[in-house]
């Protein structure tokens, strides 16, 4: 019996058990990241300093794998995390100090149970700095950015992406504030791929020993169905397993029907 349940499993694997080709995918950079002040030098407050980093990856909701990965840091340094599954990754990471990095990926397959959970990844990046002026005056940040997000624009609601990056600024007695953000859908783009970037430009106004702060944040995160449509032509590999599980099938119908009968 328990030979049979095995083969019987592995037909109906190598039956439907193929991936399609689909993706969805997300990313966020921050590209490029300085001031300038207009009179006296800028401090940074080093125990003020922080970030996070944050992943996750599940393929079918975690029922074919689950992988996660988070930590923070009371200051800045180079940091990378990264989780991977069988059909989801996703990573994040802080390079040259003050550049945030996250990407998130999902494959689409086309896999049994019928009622199997999405494929799904999230990647997040968050960093703030507190800072002050010897003198009073402005300090103005140019902060680059770029987000990109790519989904199957034939079944949008399927396979999708999300890419963000945010920030906000200011003084911290609520003189001077500022918000900035930027975000994609995949399934609000014709084509189901998106990409957007620029330079957030700002200034903070301070007096002298007066503490300003920024906190930048990127997000991104991948769906894909775990049970995508199946192709209009398939491909010759796709049909060699369809093959070779249907005659695995037959096989063990005719060897059951060559066995005696059980009284």
């Amino acid at each position: 019996m328990t030979t049979r349940i095995t083969s019987l499993g592995l037909a109906l694997a190598l039956a439907f058990g193929a991936a399609a080709a689909q993706a969805a995918v997300a990313r966020f950079d921050t590209t490029a990241f300085s001031y300038s002040v207009s009179a006296g030098t800028l401090n940074w407050a080093s125990g003020d300093q922080y970030q996070r980093l944050d992943t996750e990856a599940q393929s079918g909701g975690g029922a074919l794998g689950y992988d996660s990965a988070a930590n923070e840091w009371g200051n800045w340094s180079n940091q990378a995390l990264g989780a991977l599954t069988s059909y989801a990754s996703a990573s994040a990471s802080v390079t040259g100090a003050q550049t945030l990095q996250g990407n998130a990926l999902a494959t689409r397959t086309d896999l049994l149970p019928a009622d199997l959970p999405a494929h799904a990844s999230r990647a997040y990046a968050n960093q703030s700095g507190v800072f002050s002026l010897s003198e009073d005056g402005v300090v103005t940040f140019s902060i680059g950015w770029r987000i990109e997000v790519q989904g199957d624009a034939a079944d949008p609601l399927a396979d999708y992406g999300q890419a963000m990056m945010a920030l906000l600024a200011g003084a911290y007695d609520g003189s001077s504030t500022t918000s900035l953000n930027q975000e994609l859908f995949s399934f609000d783009i014709a084509s189901g791929m998106a990409v957007a970037s620029g330079t957030w430009v700002f200034d903070v106004a301070l007096a002298a020993g007066e503490l300003g702060y920024y906190d930048l944040t990127g997000s991104a995160s991948a769906e894909a169905s775990a049970q995508g449509a199946a192709s209009e032509v398939p491909e010759p590999g796709s049909l060699a397993l369809v093959g070779a599980g249907l005659g695995t099938l037959l096989a063990l119908r005719r060897r059951r029907a060559g066995q005696p009968q059980r009284a």
